[in-house]
């Protein structure tokens, strides 16, 4: 059963990438919680992040990028990023 509960959050430098970054994250996860069996994330988690789970036995499931069909709005969060870091 897939319940999506947050499980343990990392801020991590910018110079580490989000697969090797995963990975602490994943095994800390792990000890702490030994009964879970797998994990869902973005194709930018396949690779290193999903052959290291796989490696200790849990199942990975990476989702496919969603490619709209046609013409769509692009969201405006860009804006709103701008005007915060003009304001700081």
């Amino acid at each position: 059963m897939l319940m999506g509960n947050l499980l343990k959050v990392v801020v991590s430098a910018a110079n580490i990438h989000d697969t090797i970054a995963g990975c602490d994250v994943f095994k800390a996860v792990l000890e702490k919680y030994p009964s879970i069996l797998g994990v869902c994330g973005d194709e930018g988690f396949r690779g290193t992040f999903s052959g290291f789970v796989e490696e200790l036995g849990r199942k990975c499931d990476i989702s496919e990028k969603i490619v709209p069909k046609g013409w769509s709005v692009l969201p405006k969060r860009w804006c709103v990023e701008r005007t915060f870091s003009w304001l700081t």
